[in-house]
């Protein structure tokens, strides 16, 4: 990438990296000043190397240490602490991305991953390549256990809507019935059958159906 000047010829003091991002954002990078410009431009050298694998000019692989150097060399003149200062930068202003989700940076790592794999197999290292692809399968998920698959007829169904008498089944306390027989009995007017009845659905007394049913058999016949 071409700079207008040097950059050891220019003066990064005052570089305001907020600055540089909300114009960066606009799209208008021409409202950059030139030292502005030339910062950014040295931080998408250093994006540009961090994509790749190998340094420009040689098999070396990218690291943070040889990006560093390459950027205190005679293309580009910084000093040790602006270098890394331009390193530091890059990563704050091209990766800081909430936006990213956990699974998306998970991929991107498993294919630098498998960059990595396919340089070591390329030189014969078989077991090193191993490794990275191993990694990069670990990053997409391919060791994980496969979740069961739930039918569409399941996901499509109704609605079931469940009645229960039983308020232990909701998390509230069981009723005290022994209160409750006692208050059931002091209602007035209220017919044997009835009380009977009620005492059977709150499951103070076994419910005997056979016998509601001759019940209500002989209630519904009766004057017939």
């Amino acid at each position: 990438m071409s700079l207008p000047a040097k950059p050891s010829r220019l003066d990064f003091s005052n570089i305001d990296l907020g600055t540089i991002q909300r114009i960066a954002k606009s799209g208008d990078l021409s409202a950059l000043t030139p030292a502005e410009r030339a910062y950014f431009d040295l931080m998408e050298v250093v994006r540009g190397l961090n994509a790749r694998m190998r340094l420009p000019q040689g098999d070396k692989i990218v690291t943070k240490a040889g990006i560093i150097k390459l950027l205190k060399s005679d293309a580009y003149g910084l000093s040790d602490w602006m270098a890394r200062q331009v390193y530091a930068d890059s990563l704050n202003f091209f990766y800081t991305d909430e936006g990213v989700s956990p699974q998306a940076w998970r991929n991107i790592y498993a294919e630098k991953m498998d960059k990595l794999g396919n340089i070591a197999f390329s030189m014969g290292k078989i077991k090193e390549a191993k490794s990275y692809f191993q990694e990069a399968a670990k990053l997409r998920g391919c060791y994980d256990a496969a979740a069961p698959e739930i039918p569409q007829e399941l996901l499509d169904a109704k609605p079931v809507i469940i009645y229960t008498a039983d308020p232990t089944s909701m998390g509230a306390a069981p009723a005290d019935r022994k209160r409750l027989e006692h208050f059931i009995d002091s209602i007035p007017d209220l017919p044997e059958v009835a009380k009977k009845r009620v005492k059977e659905d709150a499951g103070i007394n076994r419910l005997d159906l056979l016998q509601r049913l001759l019940d209500d058999q002989k209630e519904f016949t009766d004057g017939e």
